[in-house]
């Protein structure tokens, strides 16, 4: 399976490259269809197929092939049956390599990339939601990548406030940061919209050192108060004014030697930034990406001292550390 890693030898000769926008697109449209899920449950035909999901016969053959030549499927006596590959990274969600919901994820993006020319005249996204397919599936798309930063941010928070004893992380998502925070015998309190906190109640509900709790943080924040306030992946979504009026907020609810950790493409350190930024322009009304000096003048400005940074090993971010 090319889009993650493939053993097939190809060469510039090809039109094809695997992990390419074709893959992609290729991958993701059979994700949305649900042909990975139905493959899984038994063998079938093209035609047995595009029955079972009212598409056109030949297209539908024609994506079997392309499928089958990307390594997710394998044909026998005509029909159509997934790899292993395919099986754990697509199917079997509780697998540590799954990736399915990213899948979903990137195609939905490319539709909003193609919506670029449109929002170069605007100024603004064209309408439509940015969650892929369902909120369920944003977030936990958004968990494959904070797997990935998730022990180094725990391990910088720590290390920059080692007495810390309660962590509040902000847009926590499913957990992953609080659920290594409370390894570490840290009380976490989760902050989110109500949409995902009801989706975390069937996993964490029952976490003695995590506390659920809802809410906007554009408009309050929880008392506190709090040794360490974790922000992964929320500033690239709003404009400079509310980082800056969220920094200050956060400020106000630490203690004495409390630390704000930020998570975030910094422009100027991270390559993938200037990118990343146009992924904001056509998802957002106000995101972007910002700089070192962005992110310290928002810091300084709420009172934060000491401000440090790290490169992420797992990913082209930055985490950046300003102490009260």
């Amino acid at each position: 399976m090319g889009f993650f890693s493939s053993s097939l030898d190809y060469t510039e000769k090809h039109w094809y490259t695997p992990g390419g926008w074709q893959e992609m697109l290729l991958a993701g449209s059979a994700y949305r269809l649900g042909i990975f899920k139905i493959l899984a449950d038994k063998p079938l035909t093209a035609n047995e197929l595009a029955d079972n999901i009212n598409t056109d016969e030949r297209a539908t053959d024609i994506l079997l092939n392309a499928l089958t030549a990307a390594g997710y499927l394998t044909i026998k006596d005509s029909r159509f049956s997934l790899t292993d590959a395919a099986v754990t990274q697509l199917i079997d969600e509780n697998h540590p390599n799954f990736i399915g919901f990213s899948i979903s994820h990137s195609l939905r993006l490319a539709e909003r990339w193609l919506t670029l020319p449109e929002v170069l005249v605007s100024g603004q996204p064209v309408a439509g939601d940015r969650f892929s397919e369902t909120p369920e599936g944003f977030i936990k798309a958004m968990d494959v990548y904070a797997k990935k930063t998730a022990a180094q941010a725990v391990e910088y928070c720590l290390s920059q406030n080692p007495q810390a004893k309660k962590v509040l992380d902000i847009g926590g998502a499913t957990g992953t940061v609080s659920r290594l925070f409370a390894q570490r015998g840290l009380d976490s309190t989760l902050f989110d919209i109500p949409a995902v906190i009801e989706l975390d109640q069937e996993s964490l509900g029952d976490n003695p050192n995590i506390e659920l709790v809802t809410g906007d943080f554009n408009k309050s924040l929880p008392s506190g108060a709090f040794d360490i306030v974790y922000l992964g992946n929320i500033t690239h979504i709003y404009s400079e004014e509310k980082n800056a009026a969220l920094f200050k907020k956060i400020y106000k609810i630490l203690n004495p030697g409390g630390i704000i950790v930020i998570l975030d493409f910094v422009r100027g350190l991270s390559p993938s930034a200037p990118l990343f930024a146009v992924n904001m322009l056509v998802n957002t009304h106000e995101g972007g990406t910002w700089t070192l000096d962005e992110f310290s003048g928002w810091l300084k400005a709420a009172g934060f001292g000491g401000i440090d940074y790290i490169d992420v090993k797992e990913r082209d971010q930055q985490l950046i550390a300003g102490k009260k």
